[in-house]
């Protein structure tokens, strides 16, 4: 008899275990681990930038090219760019961090935010940033050209 309820803990045990080990993983979508997410190689051009008002039209003839390795490249076909980028967790959400080095037009400075991964695919990326002061959300979109 002590033998059964070993044998019962035991087995209650190992369900218990294997139970909270389980866990449903969704790597691309809002909320899963985007860590090891990285944008498809090639041009990407800015579809929609939203900040308190449509100014996707100061991207115009922009084009972006986001490296494997973390590096950053922003092109207007007379002068390229050059910064970084990494994915991260900040307050329960999957970040997408740009930073560009040195003086910069201010359309690139616009985008150097944690920006909340919304969806990262093959072809398409989209970011919203909620800003702390007033709590507007602005809103970014890739599309890789």
């Amino acid at each position: 008899m002590n033998h059964v309820k070993i044998a019962f803990a035991a087995f209650s045990m190992l369900l218990l275990a294997a139970f909270v080990s389980c866990q449903k993983s969704d790597d691309n979508s809002p909320g899963g681990n985007n860590n090891n997410v990285t944008p498809a190689a090639g041009q990407w051009k800015v579809t929609y930038f939203f900040d308190k008002k449509d100014e996707t039209g100061n991207y115009t003839g922009y084009t972006f090219e986001f490296g494997a390795n973390g590096s950053l490249a922003a092109s207007n076909g007379n002068q390229t760019w050059t910064g970084t980028w990494q994915t991260g967790i900040d307050d329960s959400a999957d970040k997408f961090l740009i930073d560009f080095t040195g003086v910069v037009p201010s359309a690139l400075l616009e985008l150097e935010e944690d920006w909340r991964i919304i969806t990262i695919e093959d072809n398409f990326m989209h970011f919203e940033h909620t800003s702390g002061g007033n709590g507007d959300t602005d809103v970014l979109k890739f599309t890789k050209s």
